[in-house]
C-alpha cells in the first residue's frame, strides 16, 4: 500500500472515530443521529443528481433493505451511547461486526478459515473481552465476564451485528446501484422511516439543534466525506488491506474517549481497541 493510500485511510479512520465522539456529546443520541441523517439530503443532493445513472428495480430493493437496516442501527447505536462510554460502545460494535460477518461467512456460506483468520478472531474475542476489564491485572482477567454488566454493552454488541446485516446486503447492494448514490438513497430511506418515531419528540429535536446545530451538519458531511475517501481507497489498493486500515478508527475511538471525554478505565479499554485492531487485520489479510 502506497503511502497516499495509507494517509487516506487514515484519515477517513480519524474522520468516523471523529464524528462518533460528537455524537456521543449529544443530548438525545438517537435524535442527533436522525437528524444527521436528515441534514445529509440537502448536503449531498447535487452531487448525487450528478452521480446519478438509472438502475434497474432490484436495486431499489437492496436500498430498503439498506435503509431499514441503518434505521435500526441509528436507534441501537443511539442507545448504546446513551448508556456507554465511546471508548467502549465504538470498539465492540466494530469489533463484533467483523467477527460476526466472519463466523457467517465460515458456518453460512461454507467459506474456510484460515490460520490467520482463526488467530484474527481470537484476538477479536480478546479484545471485546479486555475492554470491559477494569484493570489489566491477573485479579480482573480472571473476573466473570463484564460484558454481562457494563452499560450500554448489549446495545452496542446488536449494534455491531447491524452493522454485520447491512454490510453483506450493501454489498450486493452496489453491484446493482453506484455506491455514493446508494448509501445517499439508504441514508433517505433511513430519515424517511425514523422520521414518525422521531417527530413525536418535538422538544428533544429543537433541543438537540440549539445545544449543537453545526456538530450535526458536520457529522453530515463527515459521514459520507470519510466513507468517500474509502471508496478512493479501495481503487488504489487490494480490498483486504483496505478494510483492515479503516479500522485504525477502534483506536483512535478508544483514544478520543479515555483522552478527551475523560472516560474511566482507559488503559484496558485502549488495549482491548488494539487488539480487536489487530484481528480486524488478520481477518482482512486472511481474506487476501
Amino acid at each position: 500500500m502506497d503511502p497516499g493510500t495509507l494517509l487516506l485511510l487514515t484519515a477517513a479512520a480519524a474522520i468516523h472515530a471523529s464524528w462518533n465522539l460528537l455524537a456521543k456529546r449529544a443530548l438525545d443520541k438517537q435524535v442527533f443521529l436522525w437528524l444527521v441523517t436528515v441534514v445529509a439530503g440537502p448536503l449531498f443532493l447535487i452531487p448525487v443528481l450528478i452521480a446519478y445513472r438509472p438502475f434497474e428495480a432490484l436495486g431499489w430493493a437492496f436500498v430498503l433493505v439498506s435503509g431499514l437496516l441503518q434505521a435500526l442501527y441509528t436507534l441501537m447505536l443511539g442507545r448504546a451511547y446513551q448508556h456507554g462510554d465511546l471508548s467502549l460502545v465504538y470498539p465492540l460494535a466494530r469489533g463484533t461486526a467483523i467477527l460476526v460477518v466472519t463466523l457467517l461467512g465460515a458456518l453460512a456460506l461454507g467459506e474456510g478459515v484460515t490460520p490467520a483468520g482463526g488467530l484474527g478472531i481470537a484476538l477479536v474475542a480478546a479484545g471485546i473481552y479486555t475492554v470491559h476489564l477494569r484493570r489489566l491485572d491477573a485479579a480482573s482477567l480472571t473476573a466473570p465476564l463484564r460484558l454481562l454488566r457494563a452499560p450500554g454493552s448489549w446495545s452496542a454488541l446488536a449494534t455491531g451485528v447491524i452493522i454485520a446485516g447491512y454490510s453483506t446486503v450493501d454489498k450486493v447492494g452496489v453491484s446493482y446501484v453506484p455506491p455514493f448514490v446508494y448509501v445517499y438513497l439508504g441514508l433517505v430511506v433511513c430519515a424517511g422511516l425514523l422520521a414518525p418515531l422521531m417527530l413525536r419528540r418535538p422538544d428533544a429535536i429543537a433541543a438537540e439543534w440549539r445545544n449543537g446545530w453545526w456538530r450535526i451538519l458536520a457529522v453530515g458531511a463527515m459521514n459520507l466525506g470519510a466513507y468517500g475517501l474509502v471508496l478512493v481507497a479501495m481503487q488504489r489498493s487490494r480490498v483486504s488491506y483496505v478494510a483492515s486500515v479503516r479500522e485504525m478508527s477502534v483506536v483512535f475511538a478508544a483514544l478520543l474517549g479515555t483522552l478527551l471525554l475523560r472516560e474511566p478505565f482507559g488503559r484496558p479499554k485502549i488495549a482491548g481497541a488494539l487488539l480487536i485492531f489487530a484481528g480486524i487485520v488478520a481477518i482482512a489479510l486472511s481474506k487476501g
